[in-house]
């Protein structure tokens, strides 16, 4: 079994928030650091959130490149969660053609959290969790934006 069907069979077909998906997969996950080629869950607040249209306060990145101060890779949240799917796989399977769309810098700064590994194995559906949570942040004030807004960009 994935962590995603272990997650979704622990709730029991129940309806849950964003929150309690998030704390399951965190418990699910081990922490560790950033590697290009690696798949990483954390929590983050955008030093330039005021600039964007919206952002993501947990993204789930695929990193495809880093130094000391950033990193950067494909967020497979922009995604519907069908296409987190299927680009998962893909970046299993070692294909890196990403969306646009995905492709996000992060200032280390900036991470709220310890980063949590998501083993390869897990790439094809940790995407299915929903555990993203995008905002727009007006007058300092971060304001959540519904996920189906995002998607309609991707």
């Amino acid at each position: 079994m994935s962590l995603f069907e272990d997650i979704k069979d622990l709730g029991g077909g129940g309806s849950f928030n964003k929150e309690w998906w998030r704390s399951q997969l965190i418990y699910g996950l081990e922490a560790g650091t950033p590697q290009v080629g690696r798949m990483i869950f954390f929590s983050y607040n955008a030093k330039y959130g005021e600039q964007m249209q919206f952002w993501d306060r947990y993204p789930l990145v695929f990193i495809l490149g880093e130094d000391s101060t950033r990193f950067w890779g494909a967020n497979l949240h922009y995604l519907p969660p069908s296409g987190r799917a299927s680009l998962g796989e893909s970046l299993f399977q070692g294909v890196l053609d990403v969306p646009p769309v995905t492709y996000h810098k992060y200032l280390r700064s900036n991470v709220q959290s310890p980063y949590f590994n998501v083993p390869n194995s897990e790439w094809s559906d940790v995407g299915l969790i929903p555990c993203e949570q995008f905002v727009t942040t007006i007058n300092g004030r971060n304001i959540n934006v519904p996920s189906k807004t995002v998607y309609q960009y991707a």
